[in-house]
């Protein structure tokens, strides 16, 4: 609403003429109206041009004085504005485009993300016959005049260098005669369409534990534990940072277990917004919203009945979904989205999650229930900072498998580089780490890569690694008081050994020290001969005949 609007609440004891005396006051005081609505509790509401405050209080009072009038309130919005962003606001709430039409074909309606898919705004698109911004051979059209709806269509075209892919379905909007009086449609853009299809399908690898590279002791009590509990139909949490592989020890744990032969389904929870997601996990009944399927679709539960369902970022499920999954655990029945019929299904539940469910319980984030239920064998993935034992063996899979890819023979790690590896954190962990060596394959020519040009390509030396000198523990080089200054390079020299002796002090190996300054094992072993530096005990981890 204009700041030059006023809005204004007349209540009354409704009588004969009372209308007119309130018109005819308004007219008195030469007040233009721009807009007029009964309510429903004997009332009207009107919106007139700003008056000034003694205009209003003189108004005021001539209103006060027609037989009736009870009450006067300023509002904000005239109830029809209310309704007009109250639907807006619910159309941009939605995942699909909305687009609505009325019977000449000119766009009432359509939210932020229907525009974006036909590269038009809401302010060029409202009030614009849609032939202007798409074709006149598109489906809407045809529904405007034959009235039948169409489901799922596809449609692809390239208007003024733009390309639209998207899917569309749509009904029509009848009035209380069933004459056609517009029609409305959802569109959905093909990318979309696709993630989603890739984030919910059942991607067929035969994915066992042996595929899982390890040679740490830790590993291996993981995944014999994993295997043990891979028998039983007992609910997994799998827990770990991002790219630790939890979905490859879920898929290791169906192929492990009875249902081997059965579905295994996976979704990314965090992938879908809560009405699609609803809609993917339970299934849907015919004709429950707009573009649904002839006949109603199965939901992932169904699909996977008898088999796995792996629920990757449980953490993040809305708490309406969370009462909708913990009922059918304890019921082992789901309802399909706007249906009545109980489904009964016999399906084992995997999650995984790098959140920390136990604070999201304590913040109301998370039902405590559903966290017993869902928890009953934890299982919990180390990162690789916790196994660098790991690291080598991952490294060379890793690297056989990007080679194979790119079509690069023979390319292998220098053993000062996959020490190096070994003393990175990996945030990221084994995903972190294998997109890493893609980028260094793509871009080293040479069999052999070096510490020197991985360090230069990888973009991460001294990631993560901060110096454990005392701050407060200054470099004192002694300066002469007359002219003789001692070459620069003497002085460097001096400041290096010095700076090596308190990291060799505290970090009694020569790989620790070299990850500390970021440099490599043989710069320190180096530094440490031309200066004269020995082992000072049975501890250092030094090779002795290099120095």
């Amino acid at each position: 609403m204009s700041k030059k609007e006023l809005v204004v609440l007349i209540e009354f004891i409704d009588r004969f003429g009372l209308g007119y005396e309130v018109f005819e006051a308004l007219k008195n005081h030469r007040i233009n109206i721009l807009g007029m609505e009964a309510t429903a509790n004997k009332g009207m509401m009107l919106k007139f041009e700003d008056i000034s405050k003694v205009e209003i209080e003189a108004l005021l009072q001539d209103l006060y004085k027609i037989t009736g009038v009870t009450s006067i309130v300023f509002k904000e919005q005239m109830p029809y504005e209310q309704r007009e962003n109250q639907l807006k606001t619910i159309l941009n709430l939605s995942s699909e485009g909305i687009l609505a039409v009325n019977k000449s074909g000119e766009i009432t309606h359509i939210n932020e993300v229907a525009a974006r898919v036909i590269h038009t705004t809401v302010e060029k698109a409202v009030g614009n016959k849609i032939q202007n911004i798409l074709l006149s051979n598109i489906p809407i059209l045809d529904t405007l005049s034959t009235g039948k709806g169409y489901e799922l269509k596809e449609i692809k075209m390239k208007i003024n260098g733009n390309t639209f892919h998207y899917l569309t379905s749509g009904s029509p909007i009848l009035g209380e005669s069933g004459q056609i009086i517009g029609a409305v449609a959802t569109i959905k853009d093909y990318r979309q369409v696709e993630e989603i299809i890739s984030k919910v399908k059942n991607r067929n690898k035969l994915t066992t534990f042996t595929d899982i590279i390890f040679q740490s002791n830790k590993m291996k009590r993981i995944i014999d534990t994993a295997k043990t509990v891979a028998k039983s139909d007992s609910s997994v949490m799998l827990r770990g940072e991002s790219g630790t592989g939890k979905e490859l020890f879920a898929r290791a744990i169906h192929m492990e277990s009875n249902r081997m032969n059965k579905p295994f389904i996976a979704i990314n929870c965090a992938a879908l917004p809560e009405s699609l997601l609803e809609s993917e996990l339970f299934g849907y009944e015919e004709g429950t919203f707009t573009g649904a399927v002839k006949g109603g679709k199965k939901g992932l539960f169904e699909q996977a009945n008898e088999g796995t369902l792996f629920l990757d970022e449980i953490g993040e499920i809305s708490q309406q979904i969370q009462v909708r999954l913990l009922r059918v655990l304890q019921e082992n029945f789901i309802r399909r989205v706007g249906g009545s019929r109980e489904i009964p299904i016999n399906v084992r539940i995997i999650t995984a999650t790098h959140r920390n469910l136990e604070e999201l319980i304590d913040k109301g984030q998370f039902r405590e229930d559903l966290y017993y239920r869902l928890n009953v064998i934890p299982i919990t993935i180390p990162p690789l900072r916790e196994r660098p034992e790991d690291i080598p063996l991952i490294t060379q899979h890793l690297i056989r498998k990007i080679s194979k890819k790119l079509n690069k023979e023979n390319v292998y790690l220098s053993l000062e580089t996959i020490s190096y590896l070994q003393n990175q954190p990996w945030p990221g962990n084994v995903r972190q780490l294998e997109n890493t060596l893609e980028r260094v394959l793509n871009l080293i020519g040479q069999e052999e890569i070096t510490l020197q040009s991985f360090q230069y390509w990888a973009g991460i030396q001294g990631y993560g690694v901060k110096s454990q000198m005392p701050e407060n523990e200054a470099i004192v080089i002694p300066v002469p008081l007359d002219s003789n200054w001692p070459p620069l390079k003497e002085i460097v020299a001096k400041v290096e050994k010095q700076v090596l002796l308190k990291v060799l002090k505290k970090h009694k190996s020569s790989r620790k020290a070299g990850n500390i300054l970021g440099v490599s094992n043989t710069t320190i072993l180096n530094k440490m001969k031309s200066f004269g530096i020995k082992p000072q005990n049975s501890e250092t981890e030094f090779y002795l005949e290099d120095i």
